[in-house]
């Protein structure tokens, strides 16, 4: 998946020079962080067009807020707003519970797409402590084990506040970008600082990010190009999101494959 493209060899001479992370079984849980106003949601469906489009992965989206940025999927068996956010994610990990105890090997990739985890979990706390709870937990065990299963998480916030995830589960993502001006306690929090000696991203404007990636040598700087169409942009990605089975119906079209006795690849 195309992350965006290096910053300073985009500003200096427009040379287009990608960023890429390979999500199958390396780098399969990403958090998105920034503030209103960084870029980050549009980048957001700008990963989830990638994702699509490339078929590099199918694609689940809990966007509690329900803004108009994602409107035209509303309706889609593959997106859920609002208090339907927190079905998709149960129905996502039971989908990953499935796999896990019955030893399915996935031929495609999988991503829970979660936009406002902040949002999500305030709304939880209003319906009970064990809701909040129970979603915390269930993520954390997705970040920690549904790599290997060729699985993943992707969860976007504005700040990524160590009380938003369950004990340990944030050190999980494989890839962390944070969109915007970056404050001097979540570049520490993030863990920029262990990298960069200077924080760099007082005059970042949208669609800047800072990409710390397992595995590479430093961070990266990068630019998510501005998208000058995206009412096309998403109406190809709703047009992919259709062509999905719902979650209940992929699960049982999966456990109909592997008691045939087929290694599963769900298009």
């Amino acid at each position: 998946m195309k992350l965006g493209y290096l910053l300073e060899d985009y500003q200096k001479t427009g040379i287009k020079i990608p960023l890429n992370i390979a999500l199958a079984k390396q780098t399969s849980s990403v958090l998105i962080a920034g503030k209103s106003g960084s870029g980050k949601s549009l980048s957001a469906r700008w990963y989830i067009g990638n994702l699509l489009i490339t078929g590099e992965s199918t694609v689940y989206i809990a966007d509690y807020k329900g803004g108009e940025e994602y409107g035209t999927f509303e309706g889609s068996v593959s997106y859920a707003s609002g208090k339907d956010a927190v079905t998709m994610i149960l129905d996502f990990y039971n989908f990953f519970v499935y796999v896990r105890e019955n030893k399915v090997k996935l031929k495609k990739h999988f991503t829970l797409f979660v936009e406002e985890w902040f949002g999500l979990l305030t709304y939880a706390e209003t319906q009970s402590k064990k809701l909040k709870t129970e979603l915390q937990a269930k993520i954390g065990e997705l970040l920690a084990v549904s790599r290997g299963l060729n699985m993943g998480v992707f969860i976007c916030v504005q700040r990524a506040d160590a009380h938003l995830f369950d004990s340990g589960s944030r050190e999980q993502f494989q890839c962390v970008l944070s969109f915007g001006r970056c404050s001097a306690e979540q570049f520490r929090m993030l863990g920029f600082s262990g990298e960069l000696e200077e924080n760099p991203t007082s005059g970042y404007k949208p669609g800047q990010a800072l990409a710390l990636i397992d595995g590479q040598e430093s961070v990266q700087e990068i630019i998510v190009p501005r998208i000058s169409n995206p009412d096309v942009l998403d109406r190809e990605i709703r047009n992919r999101l259709d062509r999905q089975p719902g979650l209940a119906a992929l699960i049982s079209g999966t456990a109909e494959g592997w008691n045939r006795g087929q290694t599963v690849r769900t298009e």
